[in-house]
């Protein structure tokens, strides 16, 4: 069932010796997957990468450590190009569902491959994981209020707004 594949797309879950290279380096990580090497740019502020990286370190890293067995629910998946044999971007959820259900997704792109319908493409292979087990009955998503891309991207998944947060809007889809 790992890793997830799409039409263009390989959803690869990160394990633990994965996240270590991550944390050394994306090229050591890319290298040791036998990806071509990534130039990865966001169009993001530049202090999303510095958070990214924070928690990577202060809490994938431990969950995965402490959950091997459900490692997927708490690792960084990579967005790989398939034919390009490249990472265009990340994925992944917050965790095991909560008592109500409910877990979080998150997701980014490389600014080269926005508006190809990669992201559409990723949330939708992932949903597809998720829904798969009974547990799951609703995915929240958190975006900020000038990203229409990223809201367009929960759209076309069936999300729906679903309330505001501190920097922008919440999104659902309900199983």
């Amino acid at each position: 069932m790992l890793p997830i594949k799409t039409p263009r797309l390989q959803l690869f879950p990160l394990t633990l010796t994965h996240l270590r290279a991550l944390v050394q380096s994306r090229q050591q990580l890319e290298q040791m997957l036998g990806l071509a090497p990534s130039k990865f740019e966001l169009n993001a502020d530049p202090g999303f990468l510095q958070e990214f990286e924070v928690a990577i370190s202060e809490y994938v890293l431990p969950k995965v450590e402490a959950n091997p067995e459900e490692y997927a629910w708490y690792t960084h998946w990579l967005i790989i190009h398939e034919q390009l044999n490249l990472t265009v971007g990340g994925i992944g959820v917050a965790g095991k569902p909560t008592t109500k259900g409910e877990t979080m997704l998150g997701y980014f792109i490389d600014r080269k491959f926005e508006g190809q319908g990669i992201a559409t493409e990723a949330v939708q292979g992932l949903l597809s994981w998720l829904f798969r087990h009974p547990d799951v009955t609703s995915v929240i998503a958190d975006t900020l209020v000038q990203h229409v891309a990223s809201q367009r991207v929960l759209q076309k998944n069936g999300f729906k707004q679903d309330g505001e947060t501190e920097e922008g809007l919440r999104w659902r889809l309900t199983r």
